[in-house]
């Protein structure tokens, strides 16, 4: 498989439990150590554990064909993804500030990787 695409798998695998997090964490907002466990056990926050978990293994699957140089910069496109998941999902707003800063992320990826 191709280094790009198994980035990509990592990084959407990332976003993804993110988004479930985030989803869970606006149902069930975390307010003190007690309610930690009700939380943790939200079926939202455990399928994003399940994912994080998933993207672990196709990370060390990366880790153990790629150059890190190469792979790593490449990660940085889950923020670009996330951000844009926040708008889209959760009604999120992003300022020009934010495009710009994701738009040099995205380009400084792309020079770093090749």
């Amino acid at each position: 498989m191709k280094p790009m695409l198994v980035v990509l798998l990592n990084v959407l695998l990332l976003v993804g439990g993110q988004l479930l997090w985030k989803l869970s964490l606006s149902r069930f907002p975390l307010k003190s150590a007690q309610s930690l466990p009700t939380v943790i056990l939200q079926p939202y926050m455990l399928l994003g554990c399940l994912l994080y978990g998933v993207a672990t293994i196709v990370w060390f699957y990366a880790l153990s064909r790629y150059d890190l140089s190469r792979i790593y910069p490449m990660q940085s496109i889950a923020y670009v993804i996330g951000a844009f998941c926040g708008v889209l999902l959760f009604k999120e707003t992003i300022s020009g500030q934010q495009v710009l800063g994701m738009a040099l992320l995205t380009g400084g990826a792309y020079f770093l990787t090749k």
